[in-house]
């Protein structure tokens, strides 16, 4: 959901260096203005950068084996077959159990990860891992397909998925 939450304006790089900026901006002055010494405020924030940098390694470490524990306790699939197909009136993802229709008047965006393909219905995200795809055709024409589907507007908030295709959407409209 990060690329999501990037898509309104902070991407998660930005967010991480406002946080860093902001622990040394306001961490070493206060530091400096309670101890008497720039030197132990420096110090100071720099050892909490670190820890936090430590925390956050932990938590990615943790994360994983604890989701998969969860979703075993509920009797869930860790991986679950995903299959996002383009009709002429929607955007259909089915997950397992879970199927989400999405006219396409809802699609508002398409860009593209290093790893994934995301259609924005309506702030939702329905993702698309990129390895889906068996040759680089493949996913130029299904991409190619998507946005000759997508509202003009979708389309103009969609660089990425119009720049992947090149000149081929001309040819695709539906």
């Amino acid at each position: 959901m990060a690329y999501v939450k990037a898509r309104r304006g902070v991407s998660p790089r930005q967010m991480k260096a406002i946080v860093f900026v902001c622990m040394m901006a306001v961490g070493i002055p206060l530091g400096a203005w309670a101890s008497g010494s720039w030197r132990a405020a420096i110090m100071s924030v720099e050892l909490a950068i670190f820890g936090l940098g430590v925390g956050m390694v932990i938590v990615q470490r943790l994360a994983g084996p604890s989701m998969r524990k969860a979703l075993v306790e509920r009797g869930q699939a860790y991986e679950q077959a995903l299959t996002l197909r383009l009709t002429a009136d929607a955007l259909v993802y089915d997950l397992a159990d879970l199927t989400m229709n999405a006219r396409w008047s809802c699609v508002t965006d398409l860009y593209q990860t290093r790893k994934y393909w995301v259609f924005l219905v309506q702030s939702s995200a329905m993702v698309l891992p990129r390895r889906f795809f068996k040759t680089p055709e493949a996913e130029r024409d299904f991409i190619v397909e998507a946005i000759s589907r997508m509202t003009d507007a979708a389309r103009a908030r969609s660089p990425d998925a119009t720049k992947f295709v090149g000149n081929k959407t001309d040819t695709a409209k539906v």
